[in-house]
């Protein structure tokens, strides 16, 4: 057995890192899930496309600004890429806040996506300096953790504002922005500052990447199969499962709830014995576990298997990001982490889309499509030497 590792040092950064993410996550969360399609359609008597089209946006501007964000973070540091994203948040909910016109609501929204980039890189490129090498996945079982929460916690919450109190709601959001913008002033961390050496010219892009061509595609896969599953979870619990929506929404939150508090220990476990285990386990887990929510329609082995695909995700999730942080050379993690998540972000943008058409076709065919995508990734990452191979 291998020999007891140390607990995690949280320090300030971390907490205050962790705290920015959360509050962050909550506001859009809130935003885009219950507010904006509320405020669209009641007091701004928009139809609901223009909703869409707002998300559209806001994704699309998000996934695109985290390179340009990785590499800000290499010039000048983690805590001031944050304050100008939170900045640029602020500004942007106000903005929503104030206009009467359907369109500048889109526009605004889609603004802030440009500042929602900057959530990412700066903060996993933070944790990373932060904390050893051995112990990063309980780190980033942490940080999924609070992202999860407070992205969870969102939604739920401004719910019980929705409907003649939007403007109270909106002020919350712009106020949970705002305590997140001051908290940067506490990053003081000189370890958060710019460390980079040289730029990462464009023509230099393709050498820089080469060392990574074995696990860029993984990266894509891996969130298009989560995309898969974001348009027809719904329409599948409806029309197959025939749940109500309260009972859609009770699964949602205890599934959601399970996968949270599993994130801590499975962090540590990873960090304790490896990241090859928990890694391709919880690919092979969450491959099963999709086919028999494509298959299965009981009720009570639905609930056991949502559960065991919350476990599978507990795994991967620190793992993954441990193991990438792993590849990653200080002087251009941030710029990478931005390629790496604009890669993530346009496995989860083409997802929906090809969810949506499966579905058409048959019920089954998004939960076996991502089910074979996610155990053909397990396979491959059974023979690649997980936590041995870095970039050069």
């Amino acid at each position: 057995m291998p020999p007891r590792k140390p607990e995690v040092p949280l320090t300030t950064g971390h907490l205050v890192l962790m705290s920015i993410l959360g509050l962050a996550e909550f506001s859009r969360g809130a935003l885009l899930i219950s507010l904006l399609p509320a405020y669209i359609t009641g007091p701004l008597a928009a139809p609901l496309i223009l909703a869409g089209w707002a998300v559209s946006s806001h994704y699309f501007l998000d996934t695109v600004c985290r390179g340009p964000a990785g590499w800000l973070v290499d010039r000048v540091g983690p805590a001031r890429v944050l304050t100008l994203g939170l900045a640029i948040e602020v500004m942007a909910l106000v903005g929503a806040m104030n206009t009467r016109h359907p369109d500048l609501v889109v526009l605004f929204v889609a603004v802030l996506g440009v500042g929602t980039a900057s959530h990412w890189p700066a903060v996993v490129t933070g944790v990373t300096r932060l904390t050893p090498s051995q112990q990063r996945a309980s780190v980033m079982g942490l940080v999924f953790a609070t992202w999860l929460t407070g992205a969870g916690i969102g939604p739920v919450a401004i719910n019980f504002l929705l409907g003649g109190r939007d403007r109270l709601a909106f002020l919350i959001l712009v106020g949970a922005d705002v305590v997140a913008f001051v908290a940067t002033i506490l990053l003081t961390d000189p370890r958060l500052g710019a460390q980079v050496r040289e730029s990462v010219h464009p023509g230099r892009w393709v050498r820089v990447l080469w060392p990574y061509r074995t696990i860029i595609p993984g990266m894509f896969l891996q969130n298009m199969t989560l995309g898969l599953m974001m348009p027809i979870l719904q329409p599948f619990t409806h029309q197959v499962l025939r749940l109500s929506q309260w009972r859609f929404a009770e699964l949602l939150l205890g599934s959601g709830a399970f996968t949270v508090l599993l994130l801590v220990p499975m962090g540590r476990i990873t960090d304790r014995f490896g990241l090859k285990v928990p890694l391709v386990g919880g690919f092979f887990l969450a491959g099963l576990s999709l086919v028999g929510l494509g298959l299965i329609r009981q009720f009570l082995l639905v609930v056991l298997i949502g559960g065991l695909a919350g476990l599978a995700y507990a795994m991967i999730l620190p793992a993954w990001n441990a193991f990438l942080a792993n590849q990653i050379p200080k002087e251009i993690e941030g710029w990478l982490w931005g390629v790496f998540m604009t890669v993530e972000g346009l496995g989860m943008a083409v997802g929906p889309v090809v969810g949506a058409r499966l579905f058409e076709m048959a019920v089954w065919a998004p939960f076996l499509t991502s089910a074979g995508v996610l155990l053909l990734m397990g396979a491959y990452y059974l023979w690649f030497p997980v936590g041995t191979v870095r970039a050069g």
